[in-house]
């Protein structure tokens, strides 16, 4: 059996299953929609970021950048910062219950406005009561408080479950209307919310500690140990292989599992930023999104160029079907179009081109020239305005350029050998054809 085959296998046996129950998980489906209701917040937030902060002087624009930055006001320009990507967590613990509660159907907005309850409470009442003025702290509600908000986000919804199993609840008279009666449905859970984290606050404080900074005591190796090469090429490779079985790789890996841990870096490296200290974190969602994945997964966005130029009318075809939304990140066209799902002829380039690039990218990154990211662009941006966006460096549109060469340069020779196969096939297709016209004779 052929390395191929044995790769395929497995992905049919083990890794495709794995990814279907992964993919229909409620939790997790809770955790990704939860997460993707923020983005709007985060892209916003994230973009003013580096507005704010301008890369350098030393032309007419920077230097005008700068005096704008002056005229408006560096913090009024972070406002907005402070209250999209800044306390995000929040809203993620409103719309992870939000979500997990309708797949209950459990009343979802109830859920959602106990979970941010609990969230507040377990991130901020000890440090609230002991400021002057009573002014809430927000340093856990960015991308620091995502694993306090999924835990939020769950825990919420799945003890509404547990008490309406079994029937504990504060019952009304039949006058009482439907919705006032819902209303009330929340006073058990918020008791009891607010003894379990009021009691678990008390303990950590004895440590000089809270729930979330338990919480990212306890998570601080995975996010250690998420941010190295070898994390980035496992995701690769993993989103490659599950979209070579025809499954959506990227919504399960990136969506799916890594998304919390990827917010965090990019937390962690916005915060170094507004206190002017070395950004910390490589591996954000931009890393994949404009760089190792031009075009979509498999960094194909070079290969349509090639087919848009091919021979054979299959190829050409779906090249120029492709080039418009491949050009947008939105390559399903190529791949089940050319096709590259289950087909021995691409597995090679398939997972050849983006490891490359990961290789690429990364060194990039730790060579330092390339800017560590700072943004969060909409992932349907063309890569190198989005690349650019996201480090704030005019020199990522540069790497950007240099992966698509390389995976130009990878897909070109198995390109060629679809093509002859194709242009044969067309060869006898047109010749039977002719045989079987009628001549005019």
């Amino acid at each position: 059996m052929s390395i191929f085959d044995k790769t395929l296998v497995f992905v049919e046996k083990f890794v495709a299953p794995m990814a279907v129950k992964v993919s229909a998980q409620r939790h997790i489906n809770a955790i990704k929609d939860g997460f993707v209701a923020t983005m709007p917040f985060l892209i916003v937030g994230s973009l003013l970021l580096v507005l704010a902060y301008p890369p350098g002087k030393g032309n007419f624009f920077l230097d005008g950048w700068h005096a704008l930055i002056e005229i408006i006001g560096q913090k009024n320009i972070l406002a907005p910062y402070q209250v999209s990507m800044g306390i995000f967590a929040l809203y993620a613990a409103y719309s992870i219950a939000y979500s997990l509660a309708r797949a209950y159907d459990i009343r979802a907005q109830n859920s959602g406005l106990l979970s941010m309850f609990t969230f507040l409470l377990a991130v901020a009442p000890v440090q609230f009561l002991d400021n002057v003025g009573g002014v809430m702290p927000i340093s856990f509600m960015g991308g620091t408080g995502a694993f306090t908000a999924i835990l939020c986000g769950l825990f919420v919804p799945e003890l509404q479950r547990f008490l309406r199993d079994k029937n504990i609840r504060l019952k009304l008279p039949e006058a009482v209307p439907p919705k006032i009666a819902a209303s009330f449905d929340l006073l058990i859970p918020v008791i009891i919310v607010s003894i379990i984290v009021v009691v678990i606050n008390g303990v950590l404080g004895s440590y000089d500690l809270s729930i979330p900074s338990a919480i990212m005591e306890i998570f601080k190796p995975l996010i250690s140990a998420s941010d190295s090469f070898f994390a980035c090429l496992l995701a690769v490779i993993m989103i490659q292989l599950l979209w070579f079985a025809g499954i959506h790789g990227s919504s399960v890996v990136v969506s799916g599992i890594l998304y919390p841990i990827l917010i965090i870096n990019l937390g962690l490296n916005q915060e170094a930023l507004a206190a002017g200290e070395p950004l910390p974190k490589i591996f954000v969602n931009p890393v994949l999104d404009f760089f190792i994945f031009v075009g979509g997964a498999g960094g194909t966005w070079g290969f349509v160029v090639l087919m848009m130029r091919s021979r054979a009318t299959h190829l050409r075809t779906i090249g120029k079907m492709s080039i418009i939304p491949s050009t947008f990140n939105i390559n399903e066209p190529v791949i089940f179009g050319t096709p590259i799902v289950m087909n021995p002829n691409y597995f090679i380039p398939w997972m050849l081109s983006p490891i490359i690039n990961t290789c690429i990218v990364w060194a990039a990154f730790k060579t330092e020239l390339l800017s560590k990211i700072i943004a969060l662009p909409p992932w349907t941006m063309p890569a190198p305005i989005g690349a650019v966006m996201a480090t704030n460096s005019g020199t990522a549109a540069v790497v950007v350029v240099v992966c698509v060469v390389v995976s130009v340069l990878i897909y070109y020779p198995f390109f060629k050998m679809h093509e002859k196969q194709l242009l044969i096939e067309e060869h006898a297709t047109e010749t039977q054809n002719a045989e079987l016209k009628p001549s005019n004779a």
